[in-house]
């Protein structure tokens, strides 16, 4: 038969089992958190990119338009 000191100390290793256990699963929840906003300022950077692309495939099909109509102006 186990008595109080025992038990108490049974009772006090489960008790810190259940800490160690929870603070591991905090730990891998924060490092998920971690990579997610990881891949979020990826997305956000990439389409900063893509968006910069556009812009500047716009200007060169403007470009592209005027440089047409100045070589149209040349005789041949």
């Amino acid at each position: 038969m186990r008595t109080g000191p025992a038990l108490a100390t049974e009772d006090i290793s489960r008790r810190i089992q259940t800490i160690q256990t929870d603070s591991s699963a905090a730990v891998d929840a924060t490092e998920i958190a971690s990579n997610i906003t990881g891949v979020a300022t990826a997305a956000q950077s990439t389409s900063a990119g893509v968006s910069e692309s556009r812009r500047t495939a716009e200007d060169l099909a403007r470009m592209s338009g005027d440089l047409q109509q100045l070589v149209g102006q040349f005789r041949y």
